[in-house]
């Protein structure tokens, strides 16, 4: 039997590429810096108190049953803790999930969304596969978003998405908070409708929130994760908008999206926040550090960060700066090839050990090169 799997799979889909975290180090010697995860585990000094709150959560999950199909108590819980209605509350399997239910719920032949690049690409992908149209506005020299560029864009392209990361990523950067405003008014009727899409992933570390401006602006959706703050492995992101808006996107949601255990884990977690906040502190202090130590390394421009990473320019090649940190077991992300970031590496602040053990490493490979 001869069968043709391209005449089944969209063009789309087979056009893309798909999203990649890059090589492992080799086992035994791996200081993992490429994911913007936080490094400690949460509740590492209060080990022992966490592990029998989480046993007496999971406990009382029900494994035998589906999970609360709208995780009421979850979503009550973050309410408290964001300071908004539960209505305007909307979880989901991280906020790689809720990025997909808000294309779903624009996607089509003639819709567009508008993003800046380079920023996170889950965007791009997500619209792609979709059949939905991007319009790329491409950011400054030092990454900073051109307002006025990007309302020209907005007028012409008339998007139904817009989607800022603030911070962005992956160059760590907040955009004025003046042009985010000029595009979400723009986008409220002035210029057309689109719903404007702030992705807070990194808000814990960089202070800044436009969740407070919900009721100012109703086509605002903030995106939140526990992703980095010490529970990637949970999968639990949010998305945060008007009632109305909650509403729509979740007539795409698919049923029981975040399983019980997850909600569980969330739960207790969200009864520490302490701990998030002392461990974002830390990780706050050494990016400072680390950033100051790079600018005084010859062969290096790291980029101003607001996250829990830092872009950096080498002057050596970035496969080959790569190679060596991989060789040494210290794992990054290179975008090195990609548009708009020629040479560029962007690491993770993990804990002062593993900061010393790049820094160590990242120095030797941009250092005078050995022949044999």
């Amino acid at each position: 039997m001869s069968f043709d799997l391209a005449a089944v799979i969209r063009p789309e889909v087979r056009a893309q590429i798909p999203y990649h975290t890059g090589p492992e180090p080799a086992p035994g010697r791996r200081v993992k810096l490429d994911a913007n995860e936080s490094p400690f585990a949460l509740g590492a000094a209060l080990r022992g108190e966490l592990a029998a709150e989480f046993a007496r959560a999971l406990a009382d999950v029900e494994l035998h049953r589906y999970p609360d199909p709208t995780a009421r108590n979850l979503r009550d819980l973050l309410a408290r803790d964001l300071g908004v209605g539960t209505d305007r509350i909307l979880v989901a399997n991280g906020s790689d999930e809720a990025i997909q239910m808000l294309l779903m719920a624009v996607a089509g032949p003639r819709a567009a969304i508008a993003v800046p690049v380079p920023t996170f690409a889950m965007y791009a992908i997500g619209a792609r596969v979709m059949g939905t149209r991007v319009v790329e506005v491409p950011l400054g020299d030092t990454f900073g978003l051109d307002a006025d560029r990007f309302l020209e864009v907005v007028r012409r392209e008339r998007p139904r998405l817009v989607f800022l990361a603030w911070p962005n990523n992956p160059t760590g950067n907040l955009f004025d908070a003046a042009a985010v405003e000029a595009i979400l008014t723009a986008c409220g009727g002035r210029d057309g409708e689109a719903l404007v899409i702030v992705d807070e992933a990194y808000v814990h570390y960089s202070g800044q929130s436009f969740l407070g401006r919900l009721n100012e602006f109703p086509n605002l959706v903030v995106l939140r994760t526990l992703s980095k703050i010490g529970l990637a492995g949970i999968r639990l992101g949010m998305l945060i908008a008007a009632p109305e808006v909650v509403r729509e996107v979740n007539k795409v949601r698919m049923p029981y999206n975040v399983n019980a255990l997850s909600q569980a884990a969330a739960r207790v977690v969200l009864a520490h926040g302490d701990v998030v906040r002392r461990h974002a502190a830390a990780i706050v202090a050494e990016r400072d550090r680390v950033q100051a130590a790079l600018a005084t390394m010859p062969g290096v421009t790291a980029f101003h960060s607001d996250a829990n990473f830092i872009l950096l320019r080498t002057r050596r090649p970035g496969d080959a700066v790569c190679a060596d940190l991989l060789d040494a077991g210290i794992l990054v992300r290179n975008f090195s090839r990609a548009p708009h970031l020629a040479e560029c590496l962007r690491v993770t602040i993990g804990t002062p050990e593993e900061n010393n053990a790049f820094l160590h490493a990242l120095a030797a490979a941009l250092g005078p090169r050995r022949t044999a």
